[in-house]
């Protein structure tokens, strides 16, 4: 009996040692779980739809030449397009900065003529925090809605001088209409204050 025993055994402990190792290692009736790839690209692409189509340039407060006689409590909205790098450097001849918050990245994040430079400029305020910017673009047609913002309660130290608070952002150039004349309106509080026309040429 117990020179049997070791071969009585064996033949037992074989098939259950064969059932355990196919069972752990995977079989016919073994399904994997796991997350579509199609769900982490729908997620991906609705992050990319949310993106502003505009960048951040520049942001601040600015003395326009010209305007001295503008009455010191108006609210009038000054706009610019700006396609070129001559354009650009027209703006910044008429438009004085005073204080303004571009870095070296901000700024040279236009490319002309990859790249299109919308600038808005609000007079007159009192100086303080950075209060007005962009913040909704909406392309439909060979119309470009731009939104802007004023915050009323500007943080820090207001200064005893007037400046206009001024916010300069780009655009890519193929994100715009590609051909015709394009309207850009600027929009205040839920009020279109400016219009420019420009075929981005």
């Amino acid at each position: 009996m117990l020179t049997k025993f070791p071969a009585v055994l064996s033949k037992i402990l074989i098939p259950i040692i064969a059932s355990i190792f196919i069972a752990a290692c995977g079989g016919e009736d073994v399904t994997a779980t796991h997350v579509p790839v199609s769900a982490d690209v729908a997620q991906d692409s609705e992050y990319a739809r949310e993106l502003p189509i505009w960048r951040y340039v520049n942001s601040g407060w600015v003395t326009p030449l010209g305007e001295e006689s503008a009455d010191a409590f108006s609210r009038d909205l000054r706009v610019a397009v700006i396609t070129s790098d001559s354009e650009m450097l027209d703006f910044h001849r008429e438009v004085v900065s005073k204080r303004t918050n571009g870095t070296g990245t901000t700024l040279s994040r236009p490319k002309f003529p990859a790249s299109v430079v919308l600038v808005a400029y609000l007079l007159w305020l009192p100086v303080q925090g950075d209060p007005l910017s962009v913040i909704g673009m909406e392309v439909e047609g060979n119309l470009v809605e731009v939104v802007l913002e004023l915050e009323e309660d500007a943080q820090g130290r207001e200064l005893p001088y007037l400046y206009a608070p001024m916010t300069m952002v780009t655009v890519d150039r193929s994100d715009l209409p590609l051909n015709g004349t394009v309207d850009f309106e600027f929009k205040l509080a839920g009020e279109t204050l400016a219009t420019v026309s420009d075929t981005l040429r």
